[in-house]
């Protein structure tokens, strides 16, 4: 068949273990077998990965931009399926686009840009644009970090209700601090709409965070970064989130966000199958340092660690998920752990039921291959090459 693809001899890595010389066939975007070599069906269409790993493509759930490109500034579709396109260098094979806080107007632009983007949206072209987080504006201004102050808001059921409904279903995941006056009401009500409410950029105590994911809160917005600070005495949020074994776990993976022990702390605690890395990368990422902006801050890059102008408040990030991937197997898990935090456990955060984020029969195609070095040589999704390193 001509829209069938197989890729042979890769070392294929997925959830479930690493298959040393094993084949992938691929047909309309699906993958229908993983098997040891030798492979002996139709080779019309084969990529021989010999010497190298395909592994599942990344999925990242927490991303502003790349490529000089903004989610919140452009607000329009084609800045996203450019972002689509270059997030293929660096192994992404889907992501959700991720907004500032914002005036609901912008708020409300972005989410057509990105309802228009999904509907453009083909196999080949780039990544799956898989709906949008809002990285607030319902958040704790004493814990802004990198976001304007001027467009926080207090949560608002109404609000949020004609927000959702201009959105026209994308709106996958908000960030919102459970200790604000109004998040005990939004927090169960947004569950109730299916989007998945992640604490962040929040000063809430352990007994707040423990309430909050009573309340329904089933993620964390870059543990650690944005939150009250862990002491013994007071431990803090992100004590209550680590312990819940119903909450995905964001991390930053750039060693800059958080020190290399304690991403292993919490991948230790919390398993990959609730670790999912993520970015939190801007407009910088894959551009020399220099002055960016995220929303309507000025952010300054010094050897790829962004802050915002005249400060030393970290504003997102330079990381890439390929760097991420890189990163944590250099702390010593396994390929198959590290590609369930890149790829599966991000998929699941989102709570969408889509069979991607892993290489097993009935999934979509989306494979990553890497060199020996793990440094991306093809990004292919739903069946489709779409990046290929010259």
């Amino acid at each position: 068949m001509s829209n069938s693809l197989v890729i042979r001899r890769a070392r294929v890595v997925s959830s479930w273990g690493v298959v040393e010389s094993g084949y992938i066939v691929i047909e309309r975007g699906a993958i229908v077998e993983v098997g040891n070599e030798p492979y002996s069906g139709s080779q019309c269409n084969v990529i021989d990965a010999e010497g190298l790993y395909a592994v599942p493509g990344f999925v990242d759930t927490h991303t502003h931009g790349v490529k000089g490109l903004d989610v919140t500034v452009s607000r329009d579709p084609y800045t996203i399926l450019e972002m689509a396109k270059q997030f293929t260098r660096y192994g992404v094979s889907a992501f959700l686009p991720t907004a500032v806080t914002a005036p609901l107007e912008t708020l409300a632009e972005v989410c057509k840009a990105v309802s228009e983007a999904m509907d453009m949206w083909r196999p080949g072209e780039g990544a799956r644009v898989l709906g949008l987080h809002m990285e607030g504006p319902y958040i704790n201004p004493d814990m802004a970090g990198a976001q304007s102050r001027a467009f926080i808001r207090a949560p608002s059921l109404s609000e949020f209700k004609l927000l959702y409904e201009g959105c026209r279903g994308v709106l996958r995941q908000v960030t919102v601090a459970p200790e604000v006056a109004g998040a005990q009401e939004l927090i169960p009500y947004a569950k109730s709409l299916g989007i998945v409410v992640s604490a962040g950029h929040t000063k809430a105590s352990y007994e707040e965070g423990v309430k909050a994911v009573e309340l329904g809160v089933t993620k964390a917005t870059h543990l650690f970064n944005a939150m009250t600070r862990f002491s013994h005495r007071e431990p803090g949020i992100a004590l209550a989130l680590l312990q819940s074994p119903k909450v995905f776990l964001e991390v930053i993976a750039d060693f800059v966000h958080l020190h290399p022990a304690v991403v292993k702390m919490v991948i230790d605690l919390a398993g990959p199958e609730r670790v999912a890395l993520v970015t939190d990368s801007i407009a910088a990422t894959g551009m020399p340092d220099g002055v960016y902006v995220l929303g309507n801050l000025e952010v300054v890059v010094k050897q790829g660690v962004c802050r915002l102008v005249g400060t030393e408040v970290l504003a997102g990030s330079t990381l890439t998920m390929d760097k991420a991937f890189r990163n944590a197997v250099g702390l010593g898990y396994s390929l198959s752990s590290v590609a369930t935090m890149a790829s599966l456990t991000p998929v699941k955060s989102l709570g969408l039921g889509l069979r991607i984020g892993d290489i097993r029969r009935g999934y979509r195609a989306d494979i990553t291959i890497l060199d020996d070095e793990l440094r991306v040589v093809k990004t292919i999704v739903d069946g489709e090459v779409a990046y290929e390193h010259q």
